[in-house]
């Protein structure tokens, strides 16, 4: 992690501004055209619930195709080129979306939709590793707590104002889609003041890797040699494959089954983002004096609790039941997003961190390509023996399935943690006897 300008006793602030403001413009082009609207857009094109499921959790299984690049990407010794580079086409590839209902004919349309969307967002996921590895080099170690921290509070903010004003937006414009248009336009123009910001931030020292000119298959089992990391990855995946069990089906529960307004969609997920703003400074204050391992741990517990929340929601008591769930969500997200940052990187060693960001960023793709597919699978179960009993019936057990999902998520979180607290309270006994 050198050069470290920045911090104290550490002369050049002006990166880590530039990386502040830029998660700002970032964050703006991001919600803009993902999430809730990117679900619209989907559904507006008559996208079904599995791939409107997908679509919730599509930068993170688009992190699986990102397993290609590092061996080329390692050979580049500038940063900042490549965090350019990778911006612009991402952008682009996802700018792209909202003119396929234009440019294509209606059967068509989802054809086109996908392999675009896989594109847009394996570019996305590649260009945040990138971006990542430039900023840690003016980042120092001891506050990075902190800083992650300030990041997220500024990317929550964007958030919150974009939700109030989006949702409120589509609702006027009644979901059509001269809506979306409008949306993704304002989305280029956050695109274009991001490039113009990473143009102007300075770059790092030049990056010289121990790997430069090895063969793909040499470099891509690396993170499979260094067991402290690959544990730490399988914990991870393990997690993700579990919550994406049903927490990929949150949009279409609220969209589809529920059928709630978009103001009314955006308002409950500001839920998960407004008490963040207050709650990052705390988790960022206690992963720096606690350590990283400990937060990721405690923030996890907090997921379980989401989902069971969640498993008690239904068309009559959704408004007491799904913002109980998104308000544990947010204590539980504003300590993972910190921690499991930080707590890679400091697992990582100093030479190719484009290859265990990458193996890291697909083992969270692979978790969220299977928790959704069982997740599918389970409710698919159950509404096939329902579905000869009649209409109402098989009405009733859409809503049973997903419920029955968030509880499978909560039983399986609470034994991966048990699970994790066990091995590791091994392992500390194991290492206190060598010495």
């Amino acid at each position: 992690m050198k050069p470290q300008p920045g911090g104290e006793g550490l002369p050049d602030s002006r990166p880590r501004t530039c990386f502040l403001v830029q998660a700002g413009f970032g964050t703006a082009f991001t919600y803009l055209t993902s999430g809730v609207f990117l679900s619209g857009l989907a559904i507006l094109m008559g996208a079904g619930d599995i791939l409107v499921s997908y679509l919730s959790v599509i930068v993170n299984i688009c992190g699986v195709l990102i397993l290609i690049f590092p061996a080329f990407l390692e050979r580049f010794t500038s940063r900042k080129r490549m965090t350019v580079a990778l911006t612009i086409l991402s952008r682009l590839a996802t700018l792209f979306l909202v003119t396929i209902p234009v440019l294509f004919p209606a059967r068509m349309q989802l054809y086109v939709f996908v392999p675009t969307v896989v594109a847009a967002f394996a570019l996305q996921a590649q260009t945040t590793v990138v971006l990542n590895q430039w900023m840690l080099g003016f980042i120092d170690e001891k506050r990075s707590g902190r800083y992650i921290s300030l990041r997220q509070t500024l990317t929550l903010t964007v958030t919150v104002v974009l939700s109030l004003a989006g949702g409120r937006f589509m609702d006027l414009m009644g979901g059509k889609y001269i809506g979306f248009a409008i949306l993704f336009a304002a989305a280029a123009l956050m695109g274009i003041f991001e490039v113009i910001l990473l143009a102007g931030t300075p770059d790092g020292e030049p990056y010289q890797s121990f790997s430069r000119g090895c063969r793909f298959r040499n470099i891509a089992g690396l993170p499979l040699k260094n067991r402290c990391f690959t544990g730490f990855v399988a914990y991870i995946f393990i997690f993700y494959l579990l919550l994406t069990i049903s927490d990929s089906y949150t949009m279409v529960y609220m969209m589809k089954y529920l059928a709630l307004p978009y103001q009314i969609v955006t308002g409950l997920y500001m839920i998960i983002s407004l008490p963040q703003i207050v709650l990052l400074s705390f988790w960022g204050r206690l992963s720096d004096r606690c350590g990283h391992e400990f937060t990721l741990k405690m923030s996890i517990w907090f997921f379980a609790g989401e989902t069971l929340f969640m498993s008690f929601a239904n068309a009559q008591n959704w408004y007491l039941f799904i913002p109980a769930a998104f308000l544990i969500s947010s204590a539980a997200n504003a300590g993972f997003v910190i921690s499991v940052f930080n707590r890679r990187y400091e697992l990582m060693p100093a030479d190719n961190r484009i290859v265990y960001d990458n193996f890291y960023t697909a083992a969270i793709g692979f978790g969220s390509i299977l928790g959704p597919l069982t997740g599918g699978a389970v409710k698919g179960l159950i509404d096939a023996r329902t579905a000869a009993a009649g209409s109402a019936a098989a009405g009733s057990a859409a809503f049973t399935g997903i419920r029955v999902l968030y509880l499978i998520s909560t039983a399986g979180i609470l034994l991966l943690q048990f699970t994790y607290f066990y091995f590791r309270r091994r392992q500390k006994i194991r290492e206190s006897q060598k010495h």
